[in-house]
């Protein structure tokens, strides 16, 4: 299903860490499910809106549920693949700026993120430990100790295909 979304990056966990969420119970019984994220927390992103209607869209005439002609898939884009988010964590409190974008490629002890208390002084410097596709960045300019402040998408092998997500 995801390959008929017109999207750049794809999580591929057959099950996520949260036991409750729908998409899980489907899987539980046996029904093809995704759970597809539409941007940032509280952003509300019209362009990003649209990809996701136009997969939602293409997903409904691909199973015969509306007619229509298909619009924009994965296919013919660059889509990366990961089977894992790997959270980089603030440290300090104070104001976040994040030196990487959506979408950019990073590797192992590449610099993310630096924070800076309200002086201006740096209070923390942020490094990935993996290599992969920033998928995730806080919008909030300001962080507290411990809440996430990027995700990159990466591949790392699974036992039994399970993936167990550092929250």
């Amino acid at each position: 299903m995801l390959d008929l979304y017109p999207v750049s990056q794809i999580l591929n966990m057959p099950k996520t860490a949260y036991p409750t969420v729908l998409h899980n119970a489907f899987i539980d019984a046996g029904i093809p499910a995704i759970a597809p994220e539409i941007g940032a927390a509280r952003v509300l992103n019209r362009e990003m809106v649209a990809l996701f209607v136009e997969g939602t869209m293409n997903v409904l005439k691909h199973y015969g549920i509306v007619d229509g002609p298909m619009g924009r898939t994965a296919k013919g884009m660059t889509v990366f693949v990961g089977n894992s988010g790997f959270p980089v964590l603030a440290t300090a409190g104070g104001i976040v700026e994040h030196l990487v974008k959506l979408n950019d490629k990073v590797v192992p002890g590449q610099k993310v993120a630096i924070q800076r208390n309200s002086f201006g002084e740096v209070v923390a410097e942020y490094t990935t430990a993996v290599a992969g596709e920033i998928s995730g960045l806080r919008s909030d300019a300001m962080s507290e100790p411990g809440n996430p402040l990027v995700f990159v998408l990466f591949n790392k092998p699974t036992q039994d295909g399970v993936e167990t997500y550092p929250e």
